[in-house]
């Protein structure tokens, strides 16, 4: 049975045959590694016999080595399988990495934490399920410099800080209250095509929406972009969980869907010309999310209380114009 909690940690395309990737992931250092059948792994990224890391080793038929002394620890168990200075006859000590359950799905690889058992999961479990990408596809990978517990909060309170569509104005505007659907609070923000006007009747009618989806655990969150019918334009889902000294891990995929009624020529224009059609902040100013208000993401505090424990943190939402952003794009 599985008790722990599946994560986002990278792409699928980030991991080639015999290549490894360093990642963090709920705090834990990874060394994520695929073999030449293409099976992807996730061990403890310390060796056990002096604790080096094991990331700038190499993929060998038995496993990862060691880049130090060359001890190989098999990926499904974590299990050592070869010291070069024994000999052939000797046995092999006891020796063994912490390995972790891995799972891709929609292009994500998920890695299983936390405590309990469970070697697998059904399809629908893995965060990146509800992914289904259509026509060209926009992804990218970073580390930002906020906690987790407050990314999970300013996406609620301050979504225009972390993420943006060129040619569209995200509002201060919540179009309701949040409302908690299974494990995931979920807000709509009016938005409105970029020159369309900011007075009064700006206030009055939002021919779009932002869209946010915050999980109470777990670190898979979707925006999209929604017109007047509530029919996407564009899709991201964004695999987050906590790096190192209060960083936060990213991993997304988006793509814009093929209904553009109603778009201005430039957004138009933008997506034939294969402009991405949304950015994740990369670099976060600072400044303008201290302006932030804690407003929706109070709620996703109360509700993770009464259903799942978490470790609270203060938020805020006011306009974040100043965050910056840049974007990978693989083909």
């Amino acid at each position: 049975m599985t008790t722990g909690q599946w994560w986002i940690v990278a792409l699928s395309e980030q991991l080639a045959p015999g290549k490894v990737l360093a990642a963090v992931c709920n705090g834990q250092q990874l060394a994520l590694f695929r073999n030449s059948e293409g099976e992807a792994f996730a061990l403890e990224d310390r060796c056990p016999h002096r604790r080096v890391p094991l990331s700038p080793g190499q993929v060998r038929p038995g496993g990862l080595q060691c880049p130090y002394h060359g001890w190989t620890f098999d990926g499904a168990s974590g299990r050592c399988t070869d010291i070069p200075n024994l000999r052939r006859d000797e046995k092999i000590p006891p020796a063994a990495v912490a390995a972790y359950p891995v799972a891709e799905l929609n292009g994500f690889i998920h890695v299983l934490t936390g405590e309990g058992e469970g070697e697998a999961a059904p399809a629908a479990a893995l965060p990146g399920a509800a992914y289904r990408a259509s026509g060209r596809e926009y992804t990218g990978t970073a580390v930002v410099g906020i906690g987790f517990g407050h990314y999970l909060d300013l996406m609620l309170d301050g979504t225009q800080c972390l993420l943006s569509f060129p040619g569209v104005v995200i509002t201060d505007f919540f179009m309701g209250d949040p409302r908690l659907d299974g494990g995931y609070l979920v807000l709509d923000r009016g938005a409105v095509w970029a020159g369309k006007g900011v007075g009064p009747a700006f206030v009055r009618d939002h021919p779009l929406l932002v869209r946010t989806r915050v999980p109470l655990a777990g670190g898979d969150i979707t925006a999209e972009l929604l017109d007047a019918d509530e029919q996407p334009l564009v899709t991201v889902l964004i695999g987050a969980s906590a790096n190192l000294r209060g960083t936060t891990s990213l991993a997304w995929r988006g793509f814009a869907h093929e209904r553009a009624a109603g778009a201005p020529f430039g957004w138009r224009l933008r997506r034939l010309a294969g402009r991405a059609p949304f950015t994740v902040a990369q670099a976060i100013d600072a400044r303008a999310v201290a302006l932030v208000e804690a407003a929706p993401s109070r709620e996703r505090g109360g509700a993770a209380a009464r259903t799942i424990p978490i470790t609270p943190a203060i938020t805020a939402a006011a306009g974040c114009n100043g965050a910056r952003a840049q974007q990978e794009t693989f083909p």
